[in-house]
């Protein structure tokens, strides 16, 4: 792993809005103005997908620069028990990522898919579910690792298509494998809400660091994202 990416987003210093298992502060903070229509980038849900927290604070530092006209959110690490570990799931080893309230939810899961006892038992999903609820986003962005496509699920493909142009990686509506309980699921095919999955490519952030900061950027800037 890089730098301590926890730290990372500690030396932003966000408002916290909420604690993990283990007690550590979810962070997250606004750009632009709240009276627009509100877009979502969240990163760590996964915490041995380091680079997903490195590409939104990096989007941080670029917003404090450059102020959006529109409203942005930004969550760059859901998940900092995993990160702190260097694990994929919790610290109650739940794949955040299948424990939405998404109508596919299950509770048979493959190893290291456990998906919780129940749809947002855990503290960190909890957390993301009442932001979106607050914030009646108009589209979300979650960034993950290691797949280097733009996934969406929802009516995103206009907007899938527009970030895909600008990092190279292609734009596709199937991930490749079941996501049951999923954030894309709950979102995008239960609510009708745009949502972009952007998978980073494995390895090291500064070997892609160019194309995710275009993609995040082309995606928090497009207008037209139905």
């Amino acid at each position: 792993m890089p730098a301590d990416v926890v730290t990372l987003v500690e030396v932003l210093g966000l408002p916290e809005i909420g604690r993990s298992t283990e007690g550590r502060p979810i962070r997250a903070t606004v750009f632009g103005p709240t009276t627009a229509p509100s877009r979502l980038v969240v990163g760590g849900m996964h915490g041995n997908e380091p680079s997903s927290v490195e590409a939104a604070v990096e989007l941080c530092t670029y917003l404090r620069d450059n102020p959006p006209t529109g409203c942005v959110w930004v969550l760059p690490a859901l998940n900092p028990d995993g990160l702190a570990a260097g694990i994929k799931n919790s610290a109650r080893d739940v794949d955040l990522n299948r424990n939405f309230p998404a109508a596919n939810f299950t509770t048979t899961h493959n190893a290291g898919y456990f998906p919780g006892p129940s749809p947002l038992s855990e503290p960190e999903t909890h957390v993301l579910a009442a932001l979106v609820e607050r914030l009646g986003c108009e589209g979300v962005v979650a960034v993950h690792a290691p797949f280097a496509c733009v996934n969406y699920d929802g009516p995103a493909e206009r907007w899938a298509r527009a970030v895909a142009a600008a990092c190279g990686w292609p734009a596709q509506a199937d991930i490749g494998y079941p996501t049951p309980g999923s954030f894309g699921s709950w979102l995008g095919h239960d609510r009708g809400l745009p949502v972009l999955t952007l998978e980073l490519p494995p390895g090291p952030y500064s070997t892609f660091a160019a194309q995710a900061r275009a993609a995040l950027q082309t995606a928090i800037q497009v207008e037209r994202i139905r």
